[in-house]
């Protein structure tokens, strides 16, 4: 159950991004995800 409700609060928050500000907020947690990838992996 714990799963489900992370699950449906991630989608949640693509879609209220999406529709209101137009993927900005997802757009720089993508590009900060690369950067610390990149950064571990060297």
């Amino acid at each position: 159950m714990r799963y489900v409700i992370v699950i449906v609060a991630i989608a949640f928050f693509i879609i209220w991004d999406g529709l209101y500000n137009e993927g900005r907020y997802l757009d720089y947690s993508v590009r900060e995800m690369k950067t610390v990838v990149h950064y571990v992996t060297g």
